[in-house]
């Protein structure tokens, strides 16, 4: 089972590992042994989870299916992982920086990411303390966009992005910030990397 694929569905229906264990009569141990790889469902659970999310099974697989989908399965493939907080590495969704999932209109899921905005840096652009920010996967950026970058194997800040000459200005909108300089060497050597550009603010109001 593609547990990535099962936590969507989860969002989906906006319900719980509990509750679907509690419903299906499948064990909690079950659920956690197949999110850590110790075991896979055997057919009969595969088709018990299909039957209950009113999908087929190869939904659960995470692999296309041709039949009509439910609404839920339809809601699924449009969940997009919301993390907290993207440490060193590259923005790996674990249990840690897993916040939940949130819809969003886009053709693949799984080159997209949300984070979750902490601090006011990025304000006059709209993105206050608390706002999700959807973001593509990826290592490069143009001219002015706004991305998402790791610097110094710390966790990720959300800036403008300016190159001039060998130099990197990651820039804040808000003047009571300073740009983060850094060079081209910073990227080649990895002290410092893009891990997406920015596509879409939400705002609850």
């Amino acid at each position: 089972m593609d547990y990535q694929a099962f936590e969507r569905l989860l969002a989906a229906k906006k319900t719980t590992v509990y509750r679907v264990a509690k419903e299906t009569g499948i064990s909690n141990s079950s659920f956690s042994d197949w999110k850590r790889g110790r075991s896979s469902p055997k057919p009969d659970k595969l088709q018990k989870l299909a039957d209950y999310f009113d999908v087929p099974v190869e939904t659960l697989m995470g692999t296309p299916c041709a039949h009509t989908q439910s609404r839920t399965a339809a809601l699924a493939e449009s969940m997009v992982p919301v993390i907290g907080e993207i440490r060193a590495g590259s923005p790996i969704i674990t249990e840690q920086t897993l916040m939940g999932h949130e819809v969003a209109d886009i053709p693949d899921v799984d080159d997209y990411f949300y984070l979750r905005v902490r601090g006011d840096s990025m304000k006059d652009i709209g993105m206050i303390d608390g706002s999700l920010v959807l973001f593509r996967k990826q290592q490069y950026a143009d001219e002015g966009q706004i991305v998402a970058c790791l610097v110094g194997g710390e966790s990720a800040t959300v800036k403008r992005f300016h190159r001039h000459g060998k130099n990197i200005f990651l820039m804040p909108e808000n003047p009571d910030y300073t740009p983060i300089r850094l060079s081209v060497e910073d990227f080649e050597s990895g002290e410092a990397r893009i891990l997406g550009v920015a596509c879409e603010i939400k705002i609850k109001l």
